[in-house]
């Protein structure tokens, strides 16, 4: 027997005769985030909050629809909305609770984790009995309540007749593993508190349950690329007094507006005084820094940071993502400028030792990338930087100070 695959069409003729095609994800969906287990119809999380030192935003994985999408088993009409939702610490700091809002987010109604009547229930779901027989819509399960939650403490939500746990919680079963909620605010529950027991170590993460999808600025991210000399890459070599630029891309933002901030530095960890620092607006989510001329030798780390916006969350890289070096200076071998010549050959050197790669510049772009063996043509007076390496794959990132050495060199032509 044939199948047909029926997607967009089926689903406008499901639209065209009165009836509404309701989306599900599969198991088979390869999840974004895996913060979450497989829980329902879900492999993993549907949304990711993300905590940094910046701010708080959220990110979702299409892939992931609601985990309770059984609408005859969890007795809904319409569209399904519970969402299971990961939460990162990437801050410097423990976190303790997340206060959240966004439309109907806590108006749980008992088709939480444990009781989702759609699919996979996560290990730790039980009753206060102890079974693990879970998985039905209104049902007693829920995990155990964390260290931190109050004694006698009766989750908003719950069920009427769920029976409490040995401390006297009782349970709604939305909770993650080591969360715990308070604080919900009355009809239509559009904000509330998400608690942490224990709280959330930096690096962290962990998983609940709410009805709805919560509502913070959406996660962003920066794309950067350098340009140097006639050359781009994360690790540039470059000639003393070259001009280097950094170009930088909002990545998964929605039409962001807002600037993006450049800063250089000389140091190991970006701290101090920055070489070069200077704001840009966005054009079309993406900002090209003012060129800034490297002074010197030593190494030179980006890091570039996005303002954010209303709906746009900020974001900032790591130090170091792009670095450009400049070697110190000495002699690799190239010959004496005492009369004019059209053309030269040298044997390039790293104080004792012979070079194996290098890289050649002419009139600050670079020409081409060779061996210890360069050969030069002379057409006019042209100013020759060569930076030689010791090593045959000398130009890659933390290449040691002592392999490289650079010297320059103008020329005329005979």
């Amino acid at each position: 027997m044939r199948q047909l695959t029926c997607v967009s069409a089926c689903a406008a003729l499901l639209t065209l005769f009165g009836w509404v095609a309701i989306p599900v994800a599969t198991a088979t969906a390869a999840p974004r985030f895996t913060e979450c287990p497989p829980v329902g119809t879900d492999t993993g999380c549907q949304y990711l909050v993300t905590v940094t030192d910046l701010g708080t935003s959220v990110a979702i994985d299409p892939s992931q629809l609601s985990y309770a999408s059984n609408l005859v088993a969890t007795h809904e009409s319409g569209s399904p909305t519970d969402a299971l939702v990961g939460v990162r610490n990437s801050s410097a700091e423990p976190l303790t609770q997340l206060a959240i809002s966004g439309p109907i987010t806590f108006e749980f109604d008992g088709d939480g984790i444990c009781n989702n009547a759609s699919g996979a229930v996560p290990s730790g779901c039980q009753t206060p009995s102890g079974s693990t027989a879970c998985g039905a819509d209104d049902g007693p399960c829920s995990f155990p309540p964390p260290l931190g939650e109050p004694a006698g403490y009766t989750e908003f939500g719950a069920i009427k007749g769920t029976p409490p746990f040995a401390n006297g919680d009782v349970q709604n079963g939305y909770e993650g593993p080591t969360t715990w909620f308070s604080n919900v605010a009355r009809s239509p529950n559009s904000s509330g508190t998400v608690n942490f027991s224990p709280a959330l170590s930096p690096g962290a993460s962990t998983y609940f349950s709410l009805e709805a999808p919560p509502r913070f600025p959406g996660t962003t991210g920066i794309s950067t690329t350098q340009s140097a000399a006639g050359t781009s890459g994360t690790t540039l070599y470059v000639p003393s007094a070259a001009s280097v630029a950094s170009h930088a891309l909002v990545l998964d933002g929605r039409r962001p507006t807002g600037t993006m901030t450049f800063q250089l530095f000389r140091s190991q960890g970006c701290s101090g005084r920055a070489v070069a620092s200077a704001s840009r607006p966005l054009t079309a989510g993406a900002a090209i820094s003012s060129p800034v001329v490297l002074r010197g030798p030593g190494t030179y780390r980006w890091r570039v940071g996005y303002s954010g916006d209303r709906v746009n969350a900020p974001a900032i890289t790591a130090c170091g993502g792009d670095e450009v070096v400049v070697p110190k200076y000495g002699k690799v071998g190239l010959p004496s400028t005492r009369r004019c010549v059209s053309a030269f050959t040298a044997r390039l050197h790293v104080r004792r030792r012979a070079a194996k790669s290098s890289l050649v510049f002419v009139n600050g772009q670079l020409a081409g990338r060779f061996g210890g063996r360069i050969r030069i043509r002379v057409s006019r007076r042209v100013v020759i930087d060569v930076i030689a390496s010791s090593r045959g794959r000398g130009f890659r990132r933390d290449a040691p100070s002592s392999t490289l050495l650079q010297q320059v060199t103008t020329y005329r032509h005979c």
